[in-house]
C-alpha cells in the first residue's frame, strides 16, 4: 500500500499528515501547526473560529497570519 504524500502550503515539506491552519486557509505539516501554535495570537484565532462555527459559519477564512 501506498500513502499519499501532501506538500505543506507553509513550508513545502511533503508530508502524509497535513492539517488546517486557525489563521487561514493553509492546509500544514504538522511540524508547522506546533510552530503555529506558540504564536501570540494563536488563542484568538481559535476562538474566532469557534465563534463562527457556532453561528453555523463552517467556511471561515480565518483572521490572517502577521
Amino acid at each position: 500500500m501506498r500513502i499519499k504524500m501532501d506538500r505543506c502550503d507553509r513550508c513545502g515539506t511533503e508530508t502524509g499528515v497535513t492539517i488546517m491552519s486557525m489563521f487561514n486557509t493553509q492546509i500544514i505539516c504538522q511540524e508547522c501547526k506546533d510552530e503555529e501554535k506558540q504564536h501570540p495570537d494563536y488563542e484568538k484565532a481559535v476562538d474566532a473560529d469557534v465563534a463562527e462555527i457556532k453561528k453555523g459559519n463552517f467556511n471561515f477564512p480565518g483572521i490572517g497570519r502577521k
